[in-house]
């Protein structure tokens, strides 16, 4: 799911955001707020946020208010749409050969993998932000 340090910084920020959405914070939350809280690095944190907004699930503002913030209500915005967003999917198939196994079995690892990643794609599509927020499991 969180193969990449971008996927899970992308979830600490969405919660982030949507948390002080959530309680009425009428501005932007900035990345480096962010970073400060989670002790993420500022730069990395910024490009995560970016890439989050380029891919439509937040969006930024610029101005004394400015800063990011959900593009959509929470309960549209899925962990597939966030981890997407940063290239932080495991993908569909991939598993790597191992040297000496034999194909057949090779094949059967290959197929319970490429299972095993749609299923996960098919929670990551069903649990939303909201979700994370009430601390409440895949629906």
């Amino acid at each position: 799911m969180m193969r990449t340090k971008a996927a899970s910084y992308a979830l600490l920020a969405m919660y982030e955001i949507g948390r002080r959405q959530k309680s009425a914070a009428a501005t932007g939350i900035q990345a480096g707020d962010i970073a400060h809280k989670y002790r993420l690095p500022s730069a990395y944190c910024a490009k995560v946020l970016s890439q989050l907004a380029r891919a439509g699930v937040l969006r930024s503002d610029r101005g004394p208010h400015g800063g990011f913030r959900l593009n959509r209500p929470a309960d549209k915005i899925t962990l597939y749409d966030i981890f997407d967003g940063v290239g932080g999917l495991m993908p569909e198939s991939g598993v790597a050969a191992v040297p000496g196994l034999p194909n057949a079995v090779q094949s059967t690892l290959n197929k319970a993998y490429a299972e095993s990643a749609l299923k996960l794609r098919e929670i990551l599509r069903r649990t939303n932000l909201t979700d994370i927020l009430g601390g409440n499991g895949p629906r």
